[in-house]
């Protein structure tokens, strides 16, 4: 893995994106995965600008591809000089539109943990809110799946820490989902809807 970080290998990896073969592709995908595994990776996939490339594998056909794509970026997202360089490539309205054209739900519950991560940064309130994306988390307040439902309200909880977040959440009518989640059957949704609550006090 050093020897890749320290030759072409990664600009081959990268150029295999392209490629019609699925299974290059998804290789390729894993293999870059794997260099956002290390702290070494993980800055030289910052400093040689390779977000954009990964986040253009969002739309990818193949599920996998796009999970291995979604991994990566939630381990770039786990440190602060993560958090604000992936939020520097424009990655936040993307990740709001996903929510409403991703139909898989595993990756809409990546999609969710991402930008719970990506909420703690310091632009990102400002970001957040000039997309839809209160409406769109909304929508995942009712879920099926217990896993969107809790990681919906907490990047509501997020979203909402600060006095313009707790106005436009408010305004979004996002407070009447949220109760009902108080009775919810999954104690941990019943958490975080209850944290996010407490963050509109």
């Amino acid at each position: 893995m050093n020897f890749a970080l320290d030759s072409t290998i990664l600009t081959e990896l990268v150029k295999c994106f392209k490629e019609e073969d699925i299974v290059i592709r998804e290789l390729a995908s894993r293999a870059v995965l794997k260099v956002a595994c290390t702290e070494k990776g993980r800055n030289i996939l910052i400093e040689r600008k390779v977000i954009p490339d990964i986040r253009k594998l969002f739309d990818d056909s193949e599920v996998q591809i796009r999970k291995n794509a979604y991994i990566c970026l939630i381990n770039l997202s786990e440190f602060t000089f993560g958090i604000d360089s992936v939020i520097d490539f424009d990655i936040l309205p993307v990740l709001i539109d996903k929510l409403v054209m991703e139909k898989d739900e595993g990756i809409l519950v990546l999609i969710l943990r991402l930008l719970k991560i990506l909420a703690e940064g310091e632009k990102a309130p400002i970001i957040l809110l000039n997309t839809p994306s209160l409406s769109r988390l909304n929508g995942h307040l009712i879920s099926k799946n217990k896993y969107i439902r809790e990681l919906a309200a907490k990047n509501l909880g997020s979203i909402s820490y600060n006095m313009r977040g707790k106005e436009r959440t408010i305004e979004a009518k996002s407070i009447a989902p949220l109760c009902k989640m108080l009775f919810d059957e999954v104690s941990e949704v019943r958490t975080a809807a209850t944290r996010a609550l407490t963050s509109l006090a």
